[in-house]
């Protein structure tokens, strides 16, 4: 693998910085579907009768939602890290 210089290890972080807003972005709308999949169980539980496909339907997206949020949030993580050590190489050179 080619060493970088100090202006290609910037560019590297930025784009990566750039990447990590977007995955931002993912995580939003996976907690916001956790949100409404909290809301459609509370509805189906609701009342005298209980609905039993919206209780099911959301306890589904709410397990789904919050499996995709915890992995979202690992490779954030991770990102911010990676973009860490790109940083702190190229101020080393």
């Amino acid at each position: 693998m080619k060493k970088l210089n100090k202006k290609e290890l910037l560019a590297e972080a930025a784009a990566q910085s750039k990447a990590l807003g977007t995955i931002r972005k993912w995580l939003a709308c996976a907690v916001g579907l956790s949100t409404i999949s909290i809301a459609l169980i509370i509805f189906g539980s609701a009342g005298d009768t209980t609905k039993l496909l919206p209780c099911i339907f959301g306890g589904v997206l709410l397990v789904l939602s919050l499996a995709s949020a915890f992995i979202i949030n690992l490779g954030l993580r991770r990102g911010v890290k990676n973009v860490e050590l790109i940083l702190a190489e190229a101020n080393r050179l």
